[in-house]
């Protein structure tokens, strides 16, 4: 029997790297009661806000970035996986920044990372638009990362929309896929519980969706509501709208018995 303890930081993004950090590492240790295998956090880790000035002068490159260094000595010093949702850093050579999502080993390395394939270009009301391709770069190439045998897919926010990634990742043996976001309160409300649990079904995954909340720089706000969902696409644990540690134990036989019954995965 493979079984996975997961927590997932939800937390409120204050307007720096730096407070992002401090708070990261208190909810780290705070999750330890827990004995997690794996921690995970919410897309936007170090910074989120809708002033792109604000945006270029605080994401670093990533041999600089304070959340990353702390996240690698701690998972080194507790023997445990850590997946930094994502963090907004600047490329070398390269106007726009990336939005990358990592995959911390229990030795404090750098096992996997993936760039956000799909850019939030929407126009969700009168109020809110986002265009993301013009301060990021898009990747290119789907990643699938183990931890203790287990097969794990990335995926980052408006990912969650394009069902051809989720079935490629699962087809790929993706077990487990881990979805950190920063979803907005409108489209949060009305689609992603939704659009979580039509992702697990479909492919016969636990789908772990761990979202920022509150309100952040340029009082720019998230939907929290962070959730994980098993193959059945039943809820097994879920927060509100405040800071929370999600702590979730999973049995990844669970994957196998679904694809066994509903082998939708192989039909199609």
């Amino acid at each position: 029997m493979k079984k996975l303890h997961i927590s997932q930081i939800q937390f409120e993004a204050k307007p720096t790297p730096f407070e992002n950090c401090l708070q990261l590492e208190y909810y780290f240790k705070k999750a330890l009661k827990f004995k997690p295998d794996l921690i995970c956090t919410p897309e936007c880790s170090n910074i989120i806000t809708n002033d792109k000035k604000h945006l270029f002068k605080f994401a670093s490159y990533q041999e600089y970035c304070p959340i990353l260094e702390m996240s690698k000595k701690f998972a080194k010093k507790n023997k445990i996986f850590i997946n930094i949702g994502s963090l907004l850093l600047k490329k070398k050579n390269q106007k726009r920044l990336v939005n990358r999502s990592f995959m911390i080993d229990n030795k404090g390395a750098i096992k996997s990372y993936y760039d956000k394939i799909h850019m939030f270009d929407v126009n969700i009301n009168n109020k809110e638009k986002h265009k993301e391709s013009e301060s990021f770069k898009p990747g290119k190439k789907i990643m699938l990362t183990k931890i203790r045998n287990i097969k794990l897919g990335l995926t980052i926010c408006y990912d969650l929309r394009f069902p051809n990634l989720f079935r490629d990742l699962s087809k790929k043996g993706a077990e487990v896929i881990l979805m950190p976001a920063a979803f907005t309160v409108p489209t949060g409300r009305d689609h992603w519980e939704v659009l979580v649990r039509a992702r697990a079904i479909e492919n016969g995954a636990f789908v772990v969706a761990t979202n920022m909340c509150g309100t952040h720089h340029t009082k720019r706000k998230t939907y929290g509501h962070s959730i994980l969902v098993n193959p059945w696409g039943k809820v097994v644990n879920k927060a509100f709208k405040k800071q929370a540690i999600l702590n979730s134990k999973i049995n990844l036989d669970e994957v196998k018995n679904f694809r066994n019954r509903i082998p939708s995965l192989y039909n199609g």
